[in-house]
């Protein structure tokens, strides 16, 4: 249950531009955040000191995502690359490019073999990160993709974009297995439940939309944000929906009924990325106001 909420961060860190992408490390003792700036910043924490900044990509980071390995960073730009990065000195260890126009978002599968990107040119690409390689090209989007995740058992690619639709994608045959929707207005933000039977979806109609993946039939809608729902995130014990909007708060919502529990008013402008820590404690969010906050939560699990 949710027994504590502070309603101010515990810390607020800043770059030179918005912050579009935000993660934690697997021991919660580093975070990483992306920015419009260029830059990727890696933070240590509880300190918040600026640790290391990975300069290197020609464009705004979109995504960053720690790797299991304990030692990697992955970051997406909308240079049309990915790169990883050694977290320990910074060193850029690897760069893969394909696609034809801006990468606009990015996802790791839970072991940290595999990673999806979408972008303007409306493809899905699965990868190898391992082997940094190109696996396949996924097509099927009939406008551009602004939003994607891996099912926590790496079975499944959900992408959301422009075209209404979150479209669903076999990681064994890759190849489509099915839509969810239509939403009546653009796709910002997917996030997959902890058992991956659930795919939550927030749009541009102030709403997110959960869906029963495999009958992909409409479970509820979620109203309450004055904006567009620009990130969503469940938090590691499956019972809380955390979503960042254009209307500048966070709500957090009980999963799966859906019920409002808190709202933070969390910055200025569009909240871009919501991430939670490992052990569910803590969260943190960033912003178009080139801020990352982290909150401290103080979940406790709930099995």
């Amino acid at each position: 249950m949710l027994t504590k909420l502070k309603t101010t961060p515990v810390l607020s860190l800043r770059h030179d531009n918005a912050v579009y992408s935000v993660a934690f490390s697997s021991d919660g003792k580093q975070l990483a955040s992306g920015s419009l700036d260029k830059t990727i910043k890696l933070w240590n924490l509880p300190s918040g000191n600026e640790r290391l900044r990975l300069r290197g990509h020609a464009e705004a980071i979109c995504d960053v995502s720690f790797l299991p390995d304990g030692g990697s960073l992955l970051s997406a730009s909308l240079d049309k690359t990915l790169r990883i990065w050694e977290i320990d000195s910074g060193k850029l260890k690897s760069t893969v490019s394909g696609h034809q126009a801006y990468l606009t978002c990015m996802a790791s599968s839970r072991d940290g073999r595999l990673a999806a990107t979408g972008a303007h040119d409306k493809n899905v690409i699965l990868w190898d990160i391992s082997e940094n390689t190109q696996l396949s090209v996924l097509t099927g989007h009939k406008n551009l993709i602004s939003c994607i995740a891996f099912s926590p058992d790496g079975k499944t690619i959900a992408s959301g974009g422009l075209d209404l639709l979150v479209r669903l994608w076999s990681v064994a045959d890759r190849r489509p297995r099915g839509e969810l929707g239509p939403h009546k207005t653009p796709i910002w933000s997917l996030a997959f439940s902890k058992d991956g039977k659930t795919v939550a979806a927030g749009d541009d109609d102030r709403t997110i939309r959960l869906w029963d993946l495999e009958t992909g039939k409409s479970l509820a809608t979620i109203d309450g944000h004055q904006g567009t729902v620009k990130c969503l995130a469940f938090s590691p014990n499956g019972k809380r929906i955390v979503s960042g909007s254009s209307d500048s708060t966070i709500r957090i919502h009980d999963f799966p009924s859906g019920k409002h529990l808190q709202t933070l008013k969390a910055h200025r402008n569009s909240v871009y990325a919501v991430s939670f820590s490992a052990d569910g404690r803590w969260l943190a969010s960033a912003g178009f106001d080139r801020t990352i906050h982290v909150w401290d939560l103080e979940l406790i699990a709930a099995g």
